[in-house]
């Protein structure tokens, strides 16, 4: 199910919770990935093996609809002479699940809705989506989000997205070619506040502030 505010409904065939809705829609703005699988849709989760603990906490959350976690030995890199392994799951493929490829998913591409602030987007899904993609930055407080697979409209209504739902001013970064959200050092506080009963012990580095 889709959570949308507006409507106050449910979208969709299979009653999703509201804490799966929350770890689908962090995933899909993070590393996650929606597929088609036939007429209806599944969710692809992987991670590397040092986030072994972070993908089976989201496994937990997911378990319902969701085969086992299976680990791969991953790509082989020639300079490190090392196979760096992955740990992954995948949903099981629901009819419900094609709703959020139809929000999400513009011609096979990942993209972000015009109407994303209609949307549940809790603080759950917002620590999930940090996890998966941000960063703090080394030379000070400040966090950043890797949204380069988004376009610039795109990062701007993920801009607005914060600014309603976390009351926090983020900033949009030129990175080459594309793009990365960018919380200000001064926001740092306020964002971890938000976002900090959610961050699994493992992925605490993530928001770690440099005295």
């Amino acid at each position: 199910m889709l959570y949308n505010r507006d409507m106050g409904n449910i979208v969709g065939s299979r009653e999703i919770s509201s804490v799966e809705n929350d770890v689908i829609l962090g995933s899909i703005l993070g590393d996650g990935c929606l597929e088609k699988n036939g007429k209806n849709v599944r969710l692809k989760i992987t991670h590397s093996a040092k986030q072994k603990e972070y993908l089976f906490w989201k496994y937990d959350l997911l378990k319902n609809i969701s085969t086992k976690p299976r680990y791969s030995k991953g790509s082989y890199h020639k300079k490190t002479n090392k196979f760096y392994g992955r740990w992954g799951f995948s949903t099981k493929t629901l009819p419900d699940l094609l709703n959020y490829y139809n929000k999400f998913y513009i011609q096979g591409r990942k993209s972000i809705p015009n109407d994303m602030s209609n949307l549940e987007f809790s603080k759950l899904a917002f620590a999930i989506w940090y996890m998966d993609d941000g960063c703090k930055r080394t030379d000070c407080n400040a966090f950043r989000i890797s949204t380069d697979s988004f376009n610039y409209n795109e990062q701007l209504i993920l801009k607005d997205l914060i600014l309603e739902r976390l009351s926090i001013t983020s900033k949009i970064h030129r990175k080459a070619k594309t793009w990365n959200l960018y919380i200000p050092n001064k926001h740092a506080n306020d964002f971890i506040e938000h976002i900090y009963p959610f961050v699994i012990d493992s992925m605490k580095y993530k928001i770690s502030l440099t005295p």
